[in-house]
Order: C-alpha cells, then sequence, then structure tokens
C-alpha cells in the first residue's frame, strides 16, 4: 500500500464501475429499460463511496492513513503562510539548538557515568585547616596512616606528584607523573589495554623501577609500539621498566602521562609535618558520605590531640570522585543551563503567539468544519499534528545548529590553564542520549506552543465563530487576553534572561578591569623543572649556576628589552606557603601560624614583569647564598600585619620559635593577582633565587616585538647550557592570562548571546 496505493484505488474504482455496470446488463436483459435498469443497480450495489472506504480499510491501516493526512494537511497549512512558518522554525530551531547544545556539554561533564568501578564510592580525601584558609589540601603521610587504621573506609591509597624526565625518544620531554600505590589503581578499577598493573610487592621502598604509560605518551613517543610491554624506558637517567600501556579512558588524574609506584617507607607514615599527600578512599557498601567523613573526623581528632603542632584545627573533607573530577565547571554549566531553559520557554511562547494570531484568520475554516460535522476530538488531533510537526521541523534544523554550537562550546575548557580546576575536555560528542533529549524537548516544545492554539480551537462555537467571520476579523476580547498572556510571558522571561546576563557581563568586565599587578604583554614565560638526578637538592650551586648563565644569555639576546626567573610563576598553578612570625610577636597556638605564600625571584623579575617597587628596594646580584638572609613583601601583606608601620628593616622568623630562621624585608611589591583576577590577593613573601632556589624554574623574557616569536630562540639558550633539559612549557603571558579567564569569557558570552536571542 505504501507504494502502489494510486493503482489500488483505482483499480477498486474500476471493480465497482464494473459490478454496477454487470447488473444493469443483466436488468435490461430481463426487459427493464436501460434508466431504470442503472438506477436499480445502483440502488442495490449500496453507496459506493461506503464501500470503497470499507474495502481500502482491509488494505490499510486507518489510523495511520488518517494521520498522515494531517501530516499533508499541516505541511499545506504551512505552505500557505510561508512568513509564519519560516520565523517560527527559526525561532523553535534556535531554541532547540541551542539547549541541545548546552545539554551536551552538562551531559558529557556532569551526567555521563564515570569510566571507573563503583565510581559512585569512590572519594577524594583532603584536610581543611579551619585555623587557615579552611581549603582542601593534601594530607600528611602520617595522617593516611592514622585513618587507614581506623578501617573506616573500604579502602584508601596515597599519591603523590612525581615529574620526571624521558629521554632517548627524541628531544628530552618532562613528564607529568603520578606516583601512586597498587591499591590506587585498584580503587579505580583500572585496567590497562597492554601488559598489566604492578603489584603490591612491586610497590614498596627500594622495589624494582617499573611504569605504567598513558594512552597519548605510548603514542606519541613510543609510536603505538605493541611490544612496549618489558622494555625499558629512561626516566631521569634511570632505567624503568614498562609494565603496562593504561586505556585511553583512564586519565585520572587528568594531564598525567607515566604512573609509577608510590612505593613510601615505613618511616614516612610517622611523618605529619610534610603535606603532600593525595589519598583516594572507597566507601563502605551501605555507608553514606556523611557517615564516613563524621567518622574519620572522630580518628582526627584524636590524632590533632595526639600531634597538636600539626593537626590541631585541622579536619576531614570527603569529595565525591564525579565532584573532584568536575571542579569549578559545575555552576557555570547549570548558568548555561537555566539560562537556555529561558530561551527555549521564549521561544515557546514566540511561536504560541505566532499560531495564536494566524489561528485568529482560521475561525471561519474551523466553525465550517464544525459545522459539517467534525468532532472536536478531531480538531484536537489535527492541531497536534500541526503543532508537532512545526516542532519537529525545527527540531531538525536546530540539531546542526546544537552540532556547531558544540565546536565553540570546547573553549569553556581550556586545556593548558593548571589554575583552573575543570576538567579536560578536547571535544563534546553529540551522542545517542543527546539526540533523545533533543527529541524530548522537541516534543516539550509541540505541548508547549501548540498548547494555547488547541485550547482556544476547542473553545471555538460553529454559530460564533460563522458569525464572527461575518461581521470581520477583528479579534475577540477573549482573544486578545490570550496573546496578551503569550506576550507578558515572553516579556518577562526576557527581562529575568537580559537581567542576569547584565549581571554575569557586570562581573566579568569588572574582572577584566582588575589589574593582574603586572603587565603581561609582551612578556615569553618558560617553565623546567630541573631534573633531581643531576641537579641535586643537597647541592644547589648548580641549580643557581644554571639560573644565572640563561638569565645573562637570555638578556644579550636581540629583541630582548630584560629577562628575570623566578619559581612560581603567576597564573601557572604552581606555589608554594609558607609560615612565619614577626619578631617580637608571642607564638601563636600550634596550628594557627600565619601562612603566606612563599616565592624567590631573580634581580630582573620585577623590572620585566614590571611589577611596581613600592617601597625599600630590590634584590640585587650582592643578596647571594652566604649573605644576610632578605626578603620582600607584598602590599596586602604590609597592610595587614603592619598596619601602617614601615616594614623595611623588621624580621620574619621563616621557620619556627624553637629554630628561628630570620629574614630582613628590604621592600614592598605591589599586589600580583598570582591565581587570576577574579581570586583573592594572598599574602605574598619573596625571596631572592639565590638564597632559595628551586627545581621548578620560570624564565620571564620582555620583548621588543612579538613573544612567542622569540620562543625558539629563547629555548635554544637554554639548551646552549643544558642540551638534555626539557621545557615543561612556553607561553606568553597574554596567553595565559586570557586563559586564565576563559570559563568566565565563555559563560558571559553565551549568556550575553542568549539574551539577544531572547
Amino acid at each position: 500500500m505504501v507504494f502502489n496505493r494510486n493503482r489500488r484505488y483505482h483499480d477498486l474504482n474500476v471493480s465497482i464501475r464494473e459490478h454496477i455496470d454487470e447488473r444493469t446488463e443483466e436488468l435490461m436483459e430481463e426487459g427493464m429499460p436501460q434508466k431504470e435498469a442503472a438506477q436499480k443497480a445502483r440502488r442495490e450495489f449500496g453507496n459506493p463511496t461506503v464501500i470503497a472506504e470499507r474495502s481500502r480499510q482491509v488494505w490499510q491501516w486507518p489510523t495511520l492513513e488518517s494521520i498522515w493526512a494531517d501530516v499533508k494537511f499541516a505541511l499545506h497549512q504551512l505552505r500557505k503562510s510561508p512568513g509564519f512558518a519560516i520565523t517560527a522554525i527559526l525561532t523553535l530551531a534556535l531554541g532547540v539548538g541551542a539547549t541541545t547544545a548546552i545539554f551536551s556539554v552538562v551531559k558529557a561533564v556532569l551526567l555521563n557515568s564515570l569510566p571507573y568501578k563503583d565510581a559512585d564510592r569512590i572519594v577524594a580525601v583532603w584536610t581543611a585547616n579551619d585555623a587557615g584558609d579552611g581549603k582542601p589540601h593534601p594530607s600528611s603521610a602520617g595522617d593516611f596512616a592514622a585513618w587507614k587504621r581506623s578501617g573506616i573506609l573500604a579502602d584508601i591509597a596515597p599519591s603523590y606528584d612525581d615529574e620526571h624526565t624521558l629521554t632517548g625518544q627524541g628531544a628530552p620531554q618532562l613528564l607529568i607523573g603520578y606516583a601512586v600505590s597498587a591499591n590506587y589503581l585498584r580503587i579505580l578499577g583500572a585496567e590497562p589495554q597492554l601488559g598489566r598493573l604492578y603489584t603490591d610487592q612491586e610497590d614498596r621502598d627500594g622495589g624494582p623501577l617499573v611504569a605504567l604509560l598513558s594512552d597519548h605518551l605510548w603514542r606519541t613517543s613510543f609510536h603505538a609500539d605493541p611490544a612496549i610491554v618489558g622494555k625499558p624506558i629512561t626516566l631521569d637517567g634511570k632505567p624503568y621498566t614498562v609494565l603496562g600501556v593504561m586505556a585511553p579512558a583512564f586519565n585520572y588524574p587528568t594531564t598525567v602521562e607515566v604512573w609509577v609506584p608510590a612505593a613510601m617507607s615505613p618511616a614516612a607514615f610517622d611523618n605529619y609535618d610534610r603535606t603532600y599527600v593525595r589519598i583516594l578512599g572507597k566507601l563502605k557498601p551501605g555507608v553514606s558520605l556523611a557517615e564516613a567523613q563524621r567518622a574519620l573526623n572522630a580518628v582526627e581528632a584524636q590524632v590533632a590531640a595526639a600531634h597538636p603542632n600539626t593537626d590541631r584545627s585541622k579536619r576531614v573533607v570527603l569529595v565525591p570522585l564525579r565532584e573532584q573530577l568536575v571542579g569549578d565547571i559545575r555552576k557555570p554549566l547549570w548558568l548555561l543551563m537555566a539560562a537556555v531553559s529561558l530561551v527555549l520557554l521564549i521561544a515557546c511562547a514566540n511561536t504560541a503567539g505566532l499560531s495564536l494570531a494566524r489561528d485568529a484568520e482560521r475561525q471561519k475554516e474551523i466553525a465550517v468544519r464544525l459545522a459539517l460535522g467534525a468532532t472536536r476530538l478531531r480538531l484536537l488531533r489535527q492541531f497536534i499534528t500541526e503543532s508537532l510537526v512545526l516542532a519537529a521541523i525545527g527540531g531538525g534544523v536546530g540539531i546542526p545548529l546544537a552540532f556547531f554550537g558544540t565546536h565553540f562550546l570546547v573553549s569553556l575548557f581550556p586545556n593548558e590553564v593548571a589554575n583552573l580546576d575543570i576538567p579536560k575536555i578536547k571535544q563534546i560528542p553529540m551522542d545517542g542520549g543527546v539526540f533523545l533529549f533533543a527529541f524530548a524537548i522537541t516534543l516539550l516544545t509541540a505541548v508547549l506552543s501548540g498548547i494555547a492554539p488547541v485550547l482556544r480551537a476547542m473553545r471555538t462555537r460553529a454559530d460564533t465563530a460563522m458569525s464572527d467571520s461575518r461581521r470581520g476579523t477583528t479579534a475577540s476580547r477573549q482573544q486578545n487576553r490570550s496573546r496578551n498572556a503569550v506576550v507578558i510571558s515572553e516579556i518577562a522571561l526576557s527581562l529575568i534572561l537580559l537581567t542576569a546576563a547584565g549581571l554575569v557581563v557586570a562581573s566579568f568586565q569588572r574582572v577584566m578591569n582588575a589589574t593582574l599587578g603586572f603587565q603581561p604583554d609582551h612578556v615569553l614565560s618558560i617553565e623546567v623543572l630541573l631534573p633531581p638526578n643531576r641537579y641535586l637538592p643537597s647541592d644547589q650551586s648548580k641549580t643557581r649556576n644554571f639560573v644565572s648563565e640563561v638569565t645573562r644569555r637570555l638578556n644579550a639576546l636581540p629583541g630582548v628589552t630584560s629577562a628575570g626567573a623566578t619559581d612560581f610563576l603567576p597564573l601557572s598553578g604552581f606555589w608554594g606557603t609558607t609560615n612565619f612570625l614577626l619578631r617580637g610577636q608571642a607564638p601563636p597556638a600550634p596550628g594557627q601560624e600565619p601562612e603566606a605564600d612563599d616565592r624567590a625571584f631573580t634581580p630582573e623579575y620585577l623590572r620585566t614583569m614590571q611589577i611596581p617597587l613600592l617601597r625599600g628596594r630590590n634584590f640585587t646580584a650582592d643578596d647571594r647564598a652566604g649573605s644576610q638572609q632578605v626578603a620582600m613583601i607584598n602590599q596586602t601583606f604590609a597592610n595587614y600585619y603592619f598596619k601602617g608601620k614601615d616594614p623595611i628593616g623588621e624580621e620574619l622568623n621563616l621557620g619556627n620559635a624553637g629554630k628561628p630562621d630570620w629574614w630582613r624585608v628590604v621592600g614592598v611589591v605591589g599586589d600580583v593577582k598570582a591565581f587570576g583576577q577574579d581570586q583573592p590577593t594572598h599574602d605574598d613573601i619573596y625571596r631572592p633565587f639565590d638564597q632559595r632556589p628551586l627545581s621548578l624554574v620560570a624564565f620571564t623574557i620582555r620583548t621588543q616585538t612579538d613573544p612567542e616569536a622569540m620562543t625558539k630562540a629563547a629555548e635554544r639558550v637554554l639548551w646552549s647550557v643544558d642540551p638534555e633539559l626539557p621545557v615543561f612549557k612556553s607561553i606568553s603571558m597574554t596567553t595565559l592570562a586570557d586563559q586564565s579567564r576563559a570559563v568566565r569569557r565563555a559563560s558571559s558570552a553565551l549568556v550575553s548571546v542568549f539574551a539577544v536571542l531572547a
């Protein structure tokens, strides 16, 4: 019936005519005149139309045929009103497309199941100090051991950062590594795509040097060698045996390229001072997050009583794995989802208003159909079909718009910014779940945009409509109320979204107008991590000589205005802290010592970054190892701790009351927004790099031209001093500043676009 319907209908009509003609001939042979014979034959046969319809019902599905007729009629109505059709379809397409695009991000980040076994029971275990900033931080190995002995969690595992230098595979590479215990991988349910995981026997102090590679590292540096398992690779000048290659979906923590055993010594678990251990745990079945957190805090209270110098005011914070992975992106995504939902509602209200206006012109048609016997149920089905057809076309046009929008939405996830706690997203898939959502909201738009016209049509009376049509097309009071209600709803929703967009944009503008405390333009930064096997922590002279020689050669490059070095580059996500005491200050209670960010730089750094010197002097070449220890502080530190008093000449104890380590304040510098323009300014203590060298070094180079054009020349200078040194990251400070604002910028732009659509 789908492909030969017209032929069958023709054959049926021919058969009916032949049947009537044969009976007519029979009656004529019996002596009846032709005219009377034809009339009698037709009377005996019955109504040909009714018989034809009954015959067709045997061949086909009447309901589907009727629905298809409604669909064709709906398409015919749209062709009759091209202005209405184009406007309504584009309106719904924008609403459905924008909503689907945002949902695809929400689904990928917040709703998709995590690729880890029993992910809903996995938690990150942190320590927060209520006497400090109260935020979650890594814990000590001693804390970990106490929590593990308590047996509150089904399993608990330690880990810590562990960068490595890979050599022997072309140019030296700095790899983001992670040292994790064997049960850490078991908690996550990790399974390698090649080889095996290391065992508890291999994860021990003094155990064999083994490693697991990420899929990305395996493919890029080892050319996806299928025989890599069992081969040695050189990390930090030592041979590590590759045990396996992790699956592409395994990326915890994100950006990690190589995993090695934590191999913590028994003595480490007696240490409560160093807080470097990042802990993963698994809840017992039936135990809630709140219950486990209360129980662990009871244990931590006992630890604090036994170790007040290190654990007083500390508490345990459990963070679900999904929340840990999502980080700072959750609120912006829900904000965008709320905004785009308003856009969808406005699109539906807009289409409903257009439909009401058009249906006012169809009152005579409705009245005629009612007068001819059409039931209100039949009219209801026709109007619902028209709404569905309109929404389906709008949804079909909206899907390509959503697909295009997802490419822009990737900008919400800058993968180069270390100080943003967001997942690393390189693409946003449009999978079956997204298409199912698009189908669902298409049905929703059909209902929301079609309900008002349907209700209006269902209340129409044939006699009233016919009389109204004779008087003209002036809208009735009831019609005006319906259309006014729709318009009022649109304006109200639009104002809500416009107001929200204004607030978001104003907030972003304040962030953009806030100073970073340095001038990022024309500054190139190159970060390196000096390998500990060649730059021994016990002998820092090599580190000092390397930094001094590189900065000297960088300053000699053509086109370079100045070059300096620091340990923790602003906006890079790297920082360190130190406790301190002022001379004459009474020692605070254990665990309540004041804390400040602890940074170091060379004398040329302030000039290169154009950080203002507000008082006192800058560091000089005379501030070297063995000379008097000097320090600088930022304006926030000076205002809070010296309260209008001149801090120059004052001394800071960066040790403790029992073992003081005094540093004389020689200068005050302007505040630097090291964590972004929207983050609060920290108290900063600066020390000469020569007096406190670290293995992490960031060279900053102010250029006369495009800084990124100087990248190759600057890297060659580094390699001229140390040919085997890998470069961790080369990036202009302007780019780094832009990336640190990426989430806010993209969110503000999207909300503004939605407001314009509204």
